[in-house]
Formats: structure tokens, sequence, C-alpha cells
């Protein structure tokens, strides 16, 4: 259900940015998920603030290069693709950590690769500036995952104190961009206008109280349940979401190197994830005690 959620993130923001500038559109969604989640803020365990204010930064960072690379060229399907690769990430940075990476890793990392450059260099359209940011977002999205898990592992129940503590950061952010980018407040007047339009209205609490706060929450609770390869497995699956959002509501159109890129993307996800380490062999008797084939069958006397 997250991926699916997520994966509408992207055309939604397309819609937003269509009338409210990157940062604008950033800290009205920002500021919904902080509302919606701050009761929580009150029952923070304090050894919790700082790793949750780092994750925060990293989470912060995707989001920051998502909404820049989405109006800056990027197409919806293309920059979902590309986030994905937050799941090959993961490993990478177990490396940098001193822990053993399977060779499986390896490979993923490769089809990643590969999946990126058929996305970038085998459609009609130029590559455009936006694509080299929304390239970004796995890493602020990956480190922040990475992290998630290690914390909850410490804090067993407490996903939604975390949330709560990653969105402060990421509206602190939000802010300071939105700040910095208008030279001030941004104008009330032309912000009212822009909300008077429905779909960006609509898109606005969407992003904010779905796929911000709902979705982090889920994403962050998820990995105090489920194993790491069990969640990036759910998780591969968000990019063909965002993909189909883009072409049902935006218009977007799928080529054939979107269908061949984003397949190898997902393909590196799944070859990242699953363990088949567990994995036994056995016989089809068992897996069918009744079936006709495994019955012994006594010679008629």
């Amino acid at each position: 259900m997250v991926a699916a959620l997520y994966g509408t993130n992207f055309g939604s923001i397309k819609i937003m940015q269509e009338a409210l500038d990157p940062s604008v559109a950033a800290i009205l969604r920002f500021t919904l998920a902080l509302a919606a989640l701050s009761p929580f803020l009150k029952t923070v365990p304090r050894d919790m603030i700082k790793p949750g204010v780092e994750i925060g930064l990293w989470v912060a960072m995707g989001y920051v290069v998502q909404g820049i690379g989405l109006n800056t060229g990027a197409d919806a399907s293309t920059a979902a693709f590309l986030c994905s690769l937050a799941v090959v990430i993961c490993p990478l940075l177990d490396l940098f950590a001193g822990e053993t990476v399977k060779a499986k890793s390896w490979i993923a990392a490769a089809l990643a690769v590969f999946g990126v450059g058929v996305l970038e260099i085998g459609g009609t359209s130029q590559p455009s500036i936006g694509d080299l940011w929304a390239l970004a977002q796995p890493i602020g999205f990956g480190m922040g995952f990475w992290k998630i898990e290690k914390v909850m592992r410490n804090f067993p129940g407490k996903g939604p104190q975390l949330t709560a503590i990653q969105l402060v950061v990421v509206w602190l952010t939000g802010l300071i961009w939105a700040l910095v980018d208008n030279g001030g407040l941004p104008d009330v007047a032309t912000v009212t206008e822009s909300l008077s339009q429905m779909p960006v209205a609509v898109s606005v609490v969407w992003t904010g109280l779905i796929t911000t706060a709902l979705t982090v929450l889920l994403q962050t609770t998820s990995l105090g349940v489920l194993s790491s390869t069990e969640t990036t497995v759910l998780y591969s699956t968000e990019p063909i979401w965002g993909a189909a959002f883009a072409h049902a509501v935006l218009g977007e159109a799928i080529g054939m190197n979107t269908w061949v890129g984003g397949s190898l993307i997902i393909a590196a996800c799944l070859c990242s994830s699953v363990d088949t380490t567990g994995l036994q062999e056995v016989t089809p008797y068992e897996v069918f005690p009744g079936s006709y084939s495994n019955r012994i069958r006594k010679p008629r006397g």
C-alpha cells in the first residue's frame, strides 16, 4: 500500500508546481504533514532526538531534490524510477560501514546503473537537468531508510515518534527553502489564488496527509516490524504505480525505454533485496502431498 500511495506523489507534485513554486508547494505539504503527527512529539524519548534529526535531514534532502527535479524537466515517471534506486544504496552503505556485501548487491548496482542509462539515453527526449536532480533522490531517501532501520531496533514501537521528529526537520528545511527562494515569506495572495484551483488544493492535501504523513509513518513503523529485505521488496513496485499515475493523470507518454529501463531498475531492487539463502529444496510430494502423481501404486495381485 505504501508503494502505491507514494507512487502517486510524483504526479501530484507536478500538478502543484504548475501553480506554485517548488519551495512553496513543499512548505504547504510539510505543514499539513507535521500538523497531523505533532501530537506524538510529546512522547519522544530524549535519546531518539539526535538520530531522528539526522534522519530528518537526509529525508528532507530527498524531498528538496525531488521537488527541484520535477520542476526543472524531470518526468514524473522517470523521477519515480530514479527514486527507487534508494533500495540499492543500502548495500553500499553497509559496505562503507564495514559489513560484508554479497555479490548479488554488486549485480544489483550494475543493473540499476544500466537501467538509469536506458531511461536517460534511450528515449526520444533529451535528458534534462531535472533528471540530474532526481538522481540525487535515492541518496537522501536511501540514507534515511538505512538509518531508520537501525534506530527502530533500539526503539521498538516508537515509529510514530520517530516519524514526528523527521517531519519537524523536514518542515524546518522546507521553511528555510521557501524563505530563501522567495526572499522572505511567500506572497499570501498568490498562494491563496493558486489554492483556489481545485486540482492544486487537492494535490496539496493529498501530498501532505497521505504521501508524506501517512507514508512516512507506515514506512518507519514497518521497519520496526518487517525485515529490510521484506520492506524493500514491497517498495520496489513504487515506480510502476508512479508511471501509471503520471500516464493516467498527466498524460505522460511511457516509451519503450521507460519500460526497459524501469524493469532493469526493479530487477536491481529485487536482486538487492531478495535473500535466497534460507530457501531449501523440496520434493513435489512435500508441496502437494495428496497429488495423484506422488501416490505409490501397489501392484494388483
